[in-house]
């Protein structure tokens, strides 16, 4: 009956829909602050034993330095020479930097800094060295045990000689410095930094310069003796390359010499010389020649050596002796003239003058044969020129084809042996060059600051570590307070169980604390303190079950049950009924717990009066006798160990008790057993009219309260609502819930408690 009116949730609802304020749709803040303050000490605590470690931790913790040197990469190198290097120049992509880190990480690169500084001398890198116990090795218990027992067991060391031994322990310090040893390199950068850390600041400031230095040297190291290997390929190549010009130059000459191919300097072969300029020769000839044929036909048509033609003759006219012999002519013919003015044709004079002219005249005639067999005699020697030239033409034209084929032979021999000189030549410039670059080698790295010895400490940052431990050990209590907040298994407030259960909360009894109860126990504490905040506890309880339903509805009949033993049940039925008949109802209580009757002893009741097993057992149930609590006026029907409750319970008499209790009280309170402990409660809740089952604050398991419910729902009985009993007021008021019981703690002025 009462189920269906105070229940707001479908029977379906289990504790597997339970949420956190983490787990809605929207998150509380109030309910995440409320988380926090419940389980402020669980967040004090873990933060105070974080810090605490932590500080034990950094008190006890080796400081250590850290040096570091930055270095460029070369982007531009200098030329001091226009030679090409036989070593390039580092990249600068990606790659090329990284192979660097690579080089200056490598164990060649750190083992001579560890040579060069003579590491392996040195405690901090050398284990075998330390003599010292760590804390480690006191908590491992193997070192407590004899060398003996320990080869017995794991077997004995292997036995090494001491070159093994020294190599071993050099590469167990290069494994300890390189462990230490940081390169890195800026994003969009060119520079690398070399950082090394160590418990002494000086040793870290020494250790990574010389890492530096030594970097650089390696790279002129690198560089010097790749051109030392070249220049040593160059020289036996060159050795071989020498044997090979001479081998070809001889071989071209024997040729030359062998073939008669004689050569003047800068003009060619001296037959390739004859025939151009007997060529030449033959074409003058062959001119001359046609030139002479040309004035000897020109002759042959004059048939009169005194003919006029003969004097126009380009020979006659450029003779010397006929340009004489004319102007003696002309010089009589002019002495005639004069002469015959004076003189006739027979006077001596003019006889002379006229033999004179006649034998010039004939001197001049014979001048001119002489002149016309010459020009004969060149067209005759002309042709014989002609003639011997053009033998000598084929004859030698003869010879220069042999001599032709030869050249192609020679040819091909004088290109070898060019070949070979200009690879001669060239390697001789390359060996020059190398040679040369063996002085100007320049690194691809330069150090542009240099490791300071550090001040500070850079581990451990005491600081910085002790804020963040602070910040994460509030941030670890936070989340352990949610952690046990998720895994909590107890109730605390009376909107949990209507949020889990969908049950009604009816009220919330708080926990008397020992030390400032007066009276003797909880039930006269009710009585004495009647304005109390325990009773008003009660009185809301009361309320909630007549007010809250249909007025029609008011339960008669209440029982009160619990899932497990312990949580007060029995203390809030005796407290509930003494108050209720107090306050002036007729009121009965029945104790139905047959197995663990204890409110005849909590009462101190005395007397034969009848109880719920004489009663049922009975025969006739007006004529009983009941106890009576007298500072109340309550009516007791105590309870007695049966073997079988059940079926007292299942009876007829048990329900016609009931029906007598309701016609002659005004309320009937039962105390029942235990849901979860026996099923005495379930048969029980089919007589009543409203059910009301105890938890107790924080500590019933929240499946406990669900398996309870869900039987007591399955079996039809009407729950009207939950109780939380034995609430801590002060840590319930803490929690800031502002229900019932923060009221029962901060509005103390309402009770006098």
């Amino acid at each position: 009956m009462y189920d269906q009116n105070y229940q707001e949730k479908p029977e379906t609802s289990s504790g597997n829909d339970r949420r956190s304020p983490l787990e809605g749709e929207a998150i509380d803040l109030r309910a995440l602050l409320l988380v926090l303050l419940r389980r402020k000490w669980v967040i004090f605590n873990t933060s105070l034993l974080c810090v605490v470690v932590c500080l034990l931790v950094l008190f006890q913790l080796t400081p250590r330095y850290t040096a570091s040197v930055m270095l460029a990469l070369e982007t531009r190198q200098n030329q001091v020479v226009d030679v090409q290097a036989v070593m390039s120049g580092v990249g600068t992509d990606v790659a090329a930097i990284k192979t660097e880190i690579d080089v200056m990480t490598s164990r060649r690169l750190v083992g001579k800094t560890v040579d060069a500084l003579s590491l392996t001398e040195d405690p901090e890198f050398n284990g075998a060295l330390n003599t010292e116990r760590s804390l480690t090795s006191y908590l491992n218990p193997l070192s407590y045990l004899p060398d003996s027992w320990r080869w017995a067991i794991f077997g004995a060391p292997a036995v090494v000689s001491e070159e093994e031994r020294i190599a071993t322990e050099r590469a167990k310090v290069i494994d300890a410095v390189t462990s230490k040893l940081a390169v890195t390199n800026p994003a969009r950068s060119y520079s690398i930094t070399i950082s090394f850390e160590s418990e002494n600041p000086r040793k870290a400031a020494q250790i990574a310069n010389s890492l530096a230095d030594l970097y650089l040297t390696d790279q002129l190291e690198a560089k010097f003796e790749a051109t030392q290997r070249a220049n040593e390929w160059l020289n036996e190549r060159i050795y071989d390359l020498r044997e090979n010009v001479r081998t070809s130059e001889v071989a071209a000459q024997q040729f030359r010499e062998d073939n008669q191919l004689i050569q003047t300097a800068g003009a060619g072969l001296v037959s390739e010389q004859q025939l151009s300029q007997l060529n030449t020769r033959l074409i003058d000839a062959r001119t001359d020649l046609a030139r002479s044929e040309a004035r000897f036909s020109q002759l042959s048509g004059m048939t009169d050596p005194e003919a006029s033609d003969f004097a126009e003759l380009a020979e006659v006219l450029d003779s010397s002796l006929i340009q004489r012999l004319r102007e003696q002519q002309s010089e009589v013919l002019r002495n005639r003239a004069e002469l015959a003015t004076r003189y006739g044709p027979r006077h001596p004079r003019m006889i002379n003058v006229q033999a004179e002219l006649s034998d010039i005249e004939s001197n001049i005639k014979l001048e001119i044969r002489k002149v016309v067999a010459g020009i004969q005699n060149e067209v005759d020697v002309a042709r014989a020129r002609v003639a011997a030239l053009e033998t000598s033409l084929d004859q030698l034209k003869t010879e220069n084809v042999a001599v032709n084929r030869a050249q192609v032979q020679l040819r091909e021999l004088e290109r070898e042996a060019e070949a070979n000189r200009v690879l001669l030549e060239t390697f001789l410039a390359r060996f020059k060059e190398t040679t040369n670059q063996q002085d100007i080698q320049q690194a691809d790295a330069r150090i542009i600051s240099r490791a300071d010895v550090p001040v500070d400490a850079s581990f451990p940052n005491k600081r910085m570590i002790f804020m963040l431990v602070v910040v994460a050990s509030v941030a670890l209590g936070v989340g352990l307070a949610f952690l046990l907040e998720t895994l909590d298994n107890g109730y605390r407030t009376l909107e949990q169980i209507k949020t889990d259960l969908g049950l009604r909360g009816v009220g919330i009894i708080p926990m008397l604390a020992p030390n400032k109860m007066q009276a003797s126990s909880v039930e006269d504490y009710l009585l004495e303190k009647p304005s109390s905040s325990f009773a008003e506890a009660h009185r809301n309880v009361h309320a909630s079950l007549l007010y809250s339903g249909p007025r029609q509805n008011t339960p008669q009949v209440v029982m009160a049950t619990s899932s497990v033993p312990g949580e007060g049940k029995s203390t809030f039925s005796l407290c509930y009924a003494r108050l209720m008949a107090k306050s002036g109802m007729k009121v009965l209580l029945v104790e139905a717990d047959l197995r663990r009757p204890v409110v005849k002893a909590r009462l101190n009741l005395i007397g034969d009066q009848a109880d719920l097993v004489s009663v049922l057992e009975g025969s006739d149930m007006g004529g009983q006798q009941l106890h009576k609590d007298e500072p109340s006026g309550l009516h007791l029907l105590c309870g007695k160990g049966h073997s079988d409750p059940q079926k007292l319970f299942s009876s007829d008499k048990f329900a016609g008790l009931m029906s007598w209790a309701r016609e002659h009280y005004d309320l009937i309170v039962l105390d029942t057993p235990p849901i979860m402990a026996v099923s005495d409660a379930l048969v029980l809740s089919h007589h009543v009219d409203a059910v009301l089952y105890v938890v107790q604050w924080e500590t019933t398991p929240k499946k406990s309260v669900e398996s309870g419910i869900g039987q007591l729902r399955e079996a039809g009985a009407p729950v009207a609502g939950t109780v939380i009993t034995q609430v801590n007021i002060k840590r319930h008021q803490s929690y800031g819930y502002g229900d019932q019981g923060y009221y029962y703690g901060t509005k103390s002025g309402y009770y006098t408690n």
